[in-house]
């Protein structure tokens, strides 16, 4: 079932995942509100406000990476879906000045945005090396092959 031995793409995914579950795993204890509207709260976490939805959504992000990390094109996928995800999201923190669809309270958007960038820098790294290690692996002479 696992693809072995890991490759970069692989590794990416699953340490990317691990970065997110080190904000989410805390955040869900220190903070577990899972309250709507203007009753969202928030609590700082590593530098980073986290609620009960914050920390939810990490798991929603770590878990199937964990499950991509098996497959190099799954993880390939995975790796820029989230990135995008997670780049989309850092602006998103860095301009909103109020609770996000009503659930993510960031007073201290800055910080969120700079743990969104820094994940998915993790991600962008290994879908990028997916790629150019396909594109190197197409030409005629090598013996490597992506799947």
């Amino acid at each position: 079932m696992f693809e072995r031995p890991l490759q970069p793409v692989q590794w990416a995914a699953v340490l990317g995942s691990l970065a997110i579950l080190v904000w989410s795993v805390p955040g869900i204890f220190v903070n577990p509100d899972f309250s709507l509207g203007d009753s969202a709260t928030s609590e700082r976490v590593l530098g980073v406000d986290m609620n009960g939805w914050h920390a939810l959504s990490g798991f929603l992000v770590a878990a199937p990476g964990f499950v991509a990390a098996t497959r190099r094109s799954w993880s390939a996928l995975f790796n820029v879906a989230t990135a995008g995800a997670l780049l989309t999201t850092a602006v998103w923190a860095l301009f909103s000045t109020h609770p996000a669809w009503g659930l993510f309270y960031f007073p201290h958007g800055e910080a969120d945005a700079l743990l969104h960038l820094g994940t998915s820098a993790i991600f962008v790294a290994g879908a990028a090396d997916y790629y150019l290690a396909g594109r190197r692996s197409s030409r005629p002479g090598t013996a490597q092959t992506q799947t």
